[in-house]
């Protein structure tokens, strides 16, 4: 009697653990991509935002605002969050603030790095917004060849967020505040 009682009862439990955790793992990206969440876990498409696991981020290598080359595939192991921008897209220069705040929340971890791309040609231009004392890393792509050609970005701002195997695991059309507790949440879940 007590085996037909108890058996179903801790099978219940086990269950709702279970499920607790997930619904745990999942709440920052619930909270991050709001009503879009449930049709991507889905797998169904979204003209916004992408969120899985099957798709690796093509390679590149840019320069830096300093002239040095950044190479995508020399990051692995970190997750990588890339933001894509210009200094001529107004919501590109309202969220940077915020993006310049996750590289000051980031500046001392090593598995994450925060990277912008601007597509605007003179590094005077892109230091109005983004200081040479800010917590990341700016990549220059002047001819748009990895931001266009490589990702097909057309309309920005435009965050990534590649995985430490180098699987692009989520992406965002849209500005946001990434200096939120609940960016960083979604961020380290992919570690």
């Amino acid at each position: 009697m007590t085996l037909a009682v108890g058996g179903p009862l801790l099978f219940a439990f086990a269950s709702a653990l279970a499920d607790g955790e997930t619904r745990r793992r999942e709440a920052p990206l619930r909270a991050l991509l709001g009503e879009a969440y449930e049709p991507l876990v889905r797998g169904e498409p979204s003209a916004l935002h992408y969120l899985g696991e099957d798709r690796l981020a093509p390679d590149f290598t840019l320069e830096d605002v300093n002239g040095h080359p950044w190479r995508l595939r020399d990051h692995r192991g970190k997750v990588v969050v890339m933001n894509f921008w210009s200094i001529t897209c107004g919501p590109c220069v309202q969220e940077m603030p915020s993006i310049i705040d996750l590289g000051r929340m980031v500046e001392d971890r090593d598995d994450i790095e925060l990277v912008t791309v601007t597509i605007d040609r003179r590094e005077s231009d892109v230091r109005t917004v983004v200081p040479a004392s800010a917590s990341l890393t700016v990549l220059m792509d002047r001819d748009r060849s990895v931001v266009r050609g490589l990702y097909g970005t057309v309309l920005y701002p435009e965050t990534w967020i590649i995985d430490p195997d180098g699987v692009i695991r989520m992406r965002m059309d849209a500005p946001f505040d990434w200096s939120s507790a609940i960016a960083l949440d979604a961020i380290e879940s992919f570690l």
